[in-house]
């Protein structure tokens, strides 16, 4: 197992109206300590263009215990866990100052043959740099996702050129912000995002609509949001669920 670690130190512009930071930020930590990690073993944005290839990722379950203020120094640590064949399992934790673990995530990533849009199998060389000879095959589990039974609050947004990356489609933090937008203001600055899972269904592009659907579920002591990212044609992008305490 390899493992990588890098330090954020959290900004004005990363956090919200109470100095804590953005879910997004926190997402972007990720994803970023993720690429830090290939372009460390040499089969970073480079080489993933080089061979026409590039990293998707299909599944996100993320779990926040406490979040880090303005000025704070967080430390994000990454490792691969494991594969099979097409696919790939990442896992994180985010620690604080103090050496505690303050959020832990899994994931899990497609290997996508650029030119076909096809997944494509993980090579041997990619294999041996991630030190995953003896890991393939072990899965991480992800709980199965539904759209809302109810479209309670539906919001429309537009596709703008910031939102893209460099796989030449829309970012997956992007969706996971669209979705955040869709929830009641009251629940957003009451209550904290605890928990956060997120599936991956179908891309979109520069300059089309989306909306998303969403489904609010009191549960007493928390809100459990359900929310589906759509395309013009209503066909599902992204389904999101997120908790609230």
């Amino acid at each position: 197992m390899i493992i990588s670690e890098g330090l954020y130190k959290i900004h004005n512009y990363e956090a919200d109206r109470d100095g804590k930071v953005f879910v997004a930020t926190l997402m972007n930590f990720l994803q970023d300590m993720a690429c830090e990690q290939a372009e460390d073993l040499g089969i970073g944005i480079k080489y993933l263009i080089e061979n026409n290839l590039a990293w998707v990722i299909y599944k996100w379950d993320v779990k926040i215990n406490s979040y880090p203020s303005i000025g704070d120094e967080i430390k994000v640590r990454t490792w691969p866990f494991s594969y099979k064949k097409f696919y790939a399992y990442r896992q994180f934790d985010v620690i604080n100052s103090e050496g505690e673990v303050i959020a832990t995530a899994n994931s899990l990533w497609f290997l996508i043959n650029l030119a076909k849009r096809r997944p494509t199998k993980i090579s041997d060389e990619m294999i041996s740099k991630f030190d995953l000879k003896d890991c393939e095959g072990k899965e991480l589990v992800f709980e199965k996702l539904y759209k809302p039974e109810k479209d309670e609050i539906v919001k429309n947004f537009h596709v703008r050129y910031g939102d893209i990356d460099t796989n030449r489609h829309v970012n997956n933090v992007i969706y996971i912000s669209w979705s955040l937008e869709s929830i009641p203001f009251d629940i957003l600055s009451n209550c904290s995002l605890k928990e956060l899972k997120v599936n991956y269904e179908k891309e979109t592009n520069y300059g089309d609509e989306v909306k998303v659907k969403t489904q609010i579920i009191n549960n007493g002591n928390e809100y459990v949001v359900i929310s589906s990212v759509l395309n013009e044609k209503d066909e599902k992008l992204t389904l999101v669920k997120s908790i609230w305490k």
